[in-house]
């Protein structure tokens, strides 16, 4: 242990010599000053005086030049060794494929087959299956041979059976290997198991957690790059030795590998590999994916694909059907030329409802597994379009392909009117409704319409009176508004009070990216983008997401920019869900709101500050910009479709969701109705629409139990509940909505269906073994791959020693409270004696 007295003041040369000059300057003064006082006291009074100012100059020294008083000692820690141990789906596979060789190995890992005394015989009998032949079993003895062969296929027949799962645990657990209690002895061992997240276990809870469904740890994927990443972002991270990881390579969840594997190295943290699974690849049919749409219009065309993994079936015919309640919709056979294929059927779309199909193929001999043969999946087909009316000045090229793009979705019923048009005088009217319906007309075109698109509009071709119908429809009518503002117009030139209350902006400015920065020579030009806020982190309308793709993703951000913007200040009701900013300068996203969203009675209104998303079709055409609209237009029209009265409207974020989602449910209650549910307790009840027990003793399952989720009121907006459901089983469940201790009831009944789809996890898309992945991660970590016979070596290769960590402690004196105890005291002390002594 070493002390050490720092004068952090002193590392800057110019601080202490001013330091310095200024206590020579006071000692010089303090001479002065006792000259004069020797002739006022005595002399002993006088060196007293002297005595406690040079006390004083002495603190003030101190406190200036900053000591630090630094402890340093040497502290043991143990180094740390990470083993991470894959309970993923593929995991549960059994290699009942594997090569002979590869078994012998295997059984001699686990002390199945021989012992010390008997390698030497193994190493024969590998050898000999390696080159192709059989192995001579009893070396010239036929009965001794046959028992011994009896007893290898017996061996065979028992891993042929093990799951990848069991395999690691007996490596780790069982003996003769102990492998983790050895390991122990030399290091602190951190076991943990991973699916897509991540736990630590300890060895004796290992096999209990192996028996249970392991749904915390979700084994529908596999994340062994995270479990990296987690296991040197701890606390104790530093002192982690190396990672040992048993898996199967089958790396699920989008990783940076690369990045993460070079900041291992740079840590000197190599990962030993251990590939679980048989090198050769086996004999396999599965749905690796399937898409198809959550939704389709009545009598609409709807179509399904599916992505078929054939491993070890190239130039067989494969069976696919459409299944529907287990009979065939239809059916295709496809010759196997390559690992997979893709097929497509067309889905029967003449009923409304919600529609289950499976997808499956048929079982082949050989499999090496049959669980992964067909997927569920669900399609609602409802019986009407989503209703837009888009009312526009001019035809603006955000009206233009706004307009077509429309016009050209099956599933939107399109209405325009467009006040200014050329007009040749060569038919009766213009092509395009060029002024609004009479009142009657327009409140019921308001009340049938989903989605209202208002663009630049002269303020005299939209009066009061269009406003104040507007405003009844989306406040009782669940209208959705969209105001898409312009520089010529909208909002600044309207005086409507009506209006003002539907924006849920205020003070709307307009912005320029060049008067922001100037573009300079040979740049591209300046441009906004996009920035989604957290609060619209979970909405559909900007996921521009491909989940059966690993390339880099769109987003608002990486689309085409924008030159302009009408950015305002957002109302206390609320919420920014994007904002513009250029590159590189963080602009400001309350200054910068452009696209704002606020609720009004049961309706909604929504500020667009940008007039050229039609940008966004540069170098791709229809793609962005068509699904962007699309999933605007869905999302209103499921506003209005909320189930309700009314009294209130509840609504389900998704109807149609998988076992990894969530369901955000939504209630508004009408403003006259929302002063009584004070003290209420607002639920809903989640009840199974599947089949009940068989018989009424029969327990019912955790799926069809029904759950109960109380709603809690949203802060700013108390007419607004919210919750959110999750882990849900797959099934058909009934959401109610129920009020208790309200000072009203309900006049009927608010529900809605739920369905559930079953997770298509792409977990058993591919069940071989990734070794070229594995090889891969460790060098790049400076680790090694080991197959399991290979372990014995690993003790060899992890360094046990301890690793020092010099521990420094400090304690600033300069700062203490006793400093300034005394140098107040000493003031004091001098001031009291002057008075005494009748010094001023």
């Amino acid at each position: 242990m070493n002390w050490r007295l720092i004068l952090s003041g002193t590392q800057s040369f110019a601080w202490t010599l001013a330091v310095f000059a200024a206590i020579v300057l006071a000692v010089a003064l303090f001479a002065v000053l006792r000259k004069y006082e020797a002739r006022l006291v005595s002399p002993a009074v006088g060196r007293t005086l002297l005595c406690l100012r040079i006390l004083v100059l002495f603190l003030l020294l101190i406190t200036l030049l900053q000591p630090v008083l630094t402890k340093t000692w040497d502290e043991d820690r143990r180094a740390r060794l990470v083993i991470g141990f894959d309970v993923s789906e593929s995991m549960e596979t059994a290699d009942r494929h594997a090569a002979p060789a590869e078994m012998l190995r295997w059984a001699q890992a686990l002390g199945m087959l021989g012992n010390d005394a008997t390698a030497g015989l193994l190493d024969e009998w590998i050898s000999a299956y390696d080159s192709g032949q059989q192995p001579d079993w009893g070396n010239g003895d036929a009965d001794l041979g046959n028992i011994r062969h009896r007893h290898v296929e017996g061996v065979f027949s028992e891993l042929g059976a093990m799951s990848r799962t069991e395999f690691v645990r007996r490596l780790l657990l069982s003996k003769p290997n102990d492998l983790l209690p050895k390991l122990k002895e030399q290091l602190e061992t951190d076991l943990q198991v991973f699916g897509t997240d991540q736990q630590r276990v300890a060895g004796e809870q290992l096999q209990e957690l192996l028996d249970s469904d392991r749904k915390e740890l979700r084994p529908g994927g596999t994340d062994a790059i995270g479990l990296l990443a987690n296991s040197i972002a701890q606390q104790d991270g530093r002192q982690v030795q190396g990672i040992v990881l048993f898996t199967d390579g089958r790396q699920t969840v989008t990783a940076d590998t690369a990045t993460e594997a070079a900041r291992l190295k740079s840590m000197g943290v190599p990962v030993y590999c251990v590939p679980i699974g048989s090198a050769l690849s086996p004999r396999d049919l599965s749905i690796a994916s399937v898409q198809v749409p959550q939704s389709v219009f009545l009598n609409d065309n709807a179509q399904v694909q599916a992505t078929i993994a054939a491993s070890g079936f190239a130039g067989d015919d494969v069976t696919v059907s459409l299944l529907k309640d287990g009979d065939a919709v239809d059916q295709k056979t496809v010759t196997v030329a390559a690992d997979s294929f893709d097929v497509e059927f067309a889905i029967p779309t003449e009923q409304a409802g919600n529609h289950e199909y499976t997808i499956a193929t048929d079982i082949r001999r050989g499999e090496i597994r049959e669980d992964n043969n067909s997927r569920d999946f669900t399609m609602a087909v409802v019986d009407s379009k989503a209703k837009v009316l888009l009312v526009e000045g001019d035809a603006r090229w955000e009206f233009r392909y706004l307009m077509s793009a429309l016009e050209r979705d099956k599933r939107i019923e399109l209405s325009t009117i467009l006040f200014r048009q050329p007009f040749l005088q060569l038919l009766n009217r213009p092509f395009l409704d060029n002024q609004l319906p009479e009142a009657v007309e327009l409140k019921q075109k308001l009340s049938d319409t989903d989605m209202l698109i208002v663009g630049d509009v002269n303020p005299t071709d939209l009066p009061e009176t269009f406003w104040q119908a507007v405003e009844q429809a989306v406040a009782d009518e669940s209208l959705t508004l969209m105001v898409l503002p312009g520089r010529r117009f909208m909002p600044h030139s309207y005086q409507s009070a009506t209006l003002q209350r539907l924006l849920p902006v205020s003070d709307a400015k307009q912005q320029l990216a060049e008067r922001i920065r100037r573009t300079l020579p040979d740049e591209l030009p300046t441009e906004f983008r996009l920035q989604p806020t957290a609060q619209a982190s979970d909405l559909t309308l900007f996921d521009f997401s491909d989940p059966n793709s690993n390339e880099n993703q769109t987003t608002l951000a990486t689309l085409p920019g924008h030159p302009w913007a009408y950015v305002g200040i957002p109302k206390p009701v609320a919420s920014v869900w994007a904002a513009v900013d250029i590159e590189g300068m963080n602009l400001d996203a309350r200054d910068m709101a452009t696209v704002v969203h606020q609720y009004y009675g049961f309706g909604q209104v929504v500020w667009s500050g940008i007039d050229s998303t039609w940008r966004w079709r540069r170098r791709a055409g229809d793609r962005w910009h068509h699904q962007f609209w699309g999933q605007v237009v869905r999302w209103a029209a499921r506003n209005k479709s909320a189930a309700g009265n009314d009294q209130v409207r509840m609504t389900l974020s998704d109807v149609i969701i998988d076992e990894s989602e969530g369901v955000d449910i939504s209630v508004r209650w009408n403003p006259n109705v929302a002063a009584q549910l004070q003290d209420a307790l607002i639920e809903v009840t989640v009840e199974s629409l599947d089949d009940a027990p068989a018989s009424p003793n029969a327990e019912a399952s955790a799926s069809q139990r029904p759950r109960t989720l109380q709603l809690s009121p949203m802060p700013s907006t108390p007419e607004r509940y919210h919750g959110r459901l999750a882990e849900l089983e797959a099934g058909s469940y009934r959401v109610k909505l129920k009020v208790s201790n309200a000072r009203f009831k309900l006049d009927e009944s608010i529900e809605s269906e739920l369905v559930v789809q079953r997770r298509l996890s792409t977990e058993l898309a591919n069940i071989s073994c990734n070794r070229d992945f594995l090889q891969q991660l460790a060098t790049a970590t400076g680790g090694r791959m080991l197959e399991p016979w290979q372990l014995q070596e690993l003790p060899d290769l992890l360094r046990p020693d301890d690793m020092p960590a010099n521990v420094v402690q400090e304690k600033t004196l300069w700062d203490h409270w006793s400093i300034l105890l005394l140098f107040f005291a000493l003031l004091m002390t001098e001031w009291v004696i002057r008075k005494l002594n009748g010094l001023p």
